[in-house]
């Protein structure tokens, strides 16, 4: 049991591990069944009513859900599940862990959890859901470069100035966005370190190593 929820198969989710920690998967891991298990995103576009009494305007844009209704609504990750799932994939080499473990099974159910509620959702337009993913996918990929031939990361921003994402930096929303991002990742860090983690010790251990990677991922990206 974890949280008082029995483990729930991670089958049930349909969930695949994003390419840039499939990438790190490849190079700091090797278990069979790994990547479906440190997969972390769930389908939350169900969840739009609660995150509309959740939030009550799109975070990113500050338009009201009648603006946003009509822009095809999306509901985002604030902070995105591929930073998420990288750190755990980090997490998961560093102590060692098994994708066959009851620590490891517990660990990717409470931070799915985690990840996929409604504080670390935001619902808005398609056009800005859709930008806002291309510097971290550029990030994500800049961060393979960076471990294989040293090339240095830059900030998250200046990333999204140098892409499609750039009108978002423009106009004001980028710095929305980030500031959803820290707001989302100290609301995830109270929930398991002040709160507590309700499971195995070795799995208590590995959420707390992934949260650490995060906020070194967050450092690097010059978003905390």
């Amino acid at each position: 049991m974890l949280l008082g929820r029995p483990i729930k198969k991670c089958t049930e989710f349909m969930v695949v591990l994003t390419r840039g920690a499939a990438r790190r998967l490849g190079a700091d891991a090797d278990a069979d069944g790994a990547a479906s298990v440190l997969a972390l995103r769930e389908p939350v576009a169900w969840k739009a009513d609660a995150v509309w009494r959740h939030r009550g305007l799109d975070a990113y844009s500050l338009s009201g859900r009648v603006q946003t209704d009509r822009d095809q609504p999306q509901v985002d990750h604030a902070m995105e599940v591929q930073l998420c799932e990288v750190a755990f994939v980090r997490a998961f080499g560093t102590e060692r862990a098994r994708a066959s473990s009851m620590a490891t099974a517990q660990a990717s159910e409470l931070l799915r959890g985690v990840f996929n509620d409604v504080a670390n959702l935001n619902v808005t337009s398609a056009r800005i859901n859709q930008s806002k993913k291309g510097p971290f996918t550029a990030a994500m990929n800049r961060l393979g470069s960076e471990r294989t031939f040293g090339l240095r990361m830059v900030p998250i921003e200046q990333l999204a100035r140098q892409g499609r994402a750039r009108w978002l930096v423009d106009n004001g929303n980028w710095a929305r966005i980030e500031e959803t991002i820290v707001e989302s990742f100290d609301h995830a860090e109270r929930t398991v370190r002040v709160g507590g983690v309700d499971a195995m010790q070795a799995a208590a251990v590995l959420v707390e190593s992934s949260f650490d990677e995060l906020h070194q991922l967050l450092e690097k990206l010059q978003i905390l």
